[in-house]
């Protein structure tokens, strides 16, 4: 089906997955380890998508597209300010124009071609949405394939980084240089099942999750005891 014949009720067949999956929901953790679980078991033609949308409508824009069979994810990251001499933690967009969604393509380009409305401001329009491309991957075609993400990178990142704490970091890929050590497993504490690159931030022991070419995501400190080496 050519992709300007599509409309809301032919998606009405896509897969229905078990629950939507959004940086503000992080809070209904049995539904969200239930999709993030080795064993989830991934409808067909699903994948990870990266999609830009206007500087800081990254939230506005995932929550306003989020349904039963399409899935959102706007990684924040807490920071502490001083206010009027107390500490407050504010939660920011850690990819102040991006954001994951784990959708068919012929959804999300549904979406790229209409305006979309915001969810609590129905005649507010946030912004238009834009697929990122892999620019090192090429299509049968010739062309740049759009950006995705495996499903076993997602689970390593989103795990880290709905932890809400304020030495959790997120760094563009390309502004990244920290030297990365053994691939690891956390096997204790709240970081529990992450896998990635052990390494020394700011002379903390810390586990780094690399989204190709995208991101990489740090974890707050993790003990040296709570480490083991994956061959």
């Amino acid at each position: 089906m050519a992709v300007n014949a599509l409309s809301e009720e032919s998606l009405l067949g896509a897969a229905v997955l078990p629950d939507n999956l959004c940086s503000e929901m992080n809070e209904s953790e049995v539904s969200l380890n239930y999709v993030l679980s080795p064993t989830f078991v991934e409808p067909a033609d699903y994948h990870w998508f990266v999609l830009r949308v206007p500087y800081g409508k990254e939230r506005e824009v995932a929550a306003a597209i989020q349904s039963p069979s399409l899935l959102t994810y706007a990684p924040v990251q807490t920071v502490a300010h001083i206010r009027e001499g107390k500490r407050v933690m504010e939660e920011k967009s850690a990819l102040p124009n991006m954001f994951f969604a784990y959708a068919r393509e012929e959804q999300l380009a549904y979406y790229q071609q209409r305006p979309i409305a915001s969810v609590d401001h129905p005649d507010h329009r946030p912004g238009q949405l834009r697929f990122m491309y892999d620019h090192t991957r090429k299509t049968r075609t010739g062309v740049d394939r759009k950006m995705t993400v495996p499903m076993e990178q997602m689970r390593h990142f989103i795990r880290v980084t709905m932890q809400h704490d304020e030495h959790v970091r997120v760094y563009l890929s390309d502004a990244f240089s920290a030297k990365q050590g053994d691939y690891v497993e956390v096997i204790e504490g709240k970081f529990a099942g992450v896998r990635g690159r052990v390494a020394r931030l700011h002379g903390q022991t810390c586990v780094l999750v690399e989204l190709d070419g995208i991101c990489i995501a740090s974890t707050a400190y993790v003990p040296k005891a709570f480490l083991k080496k994956i061959n």
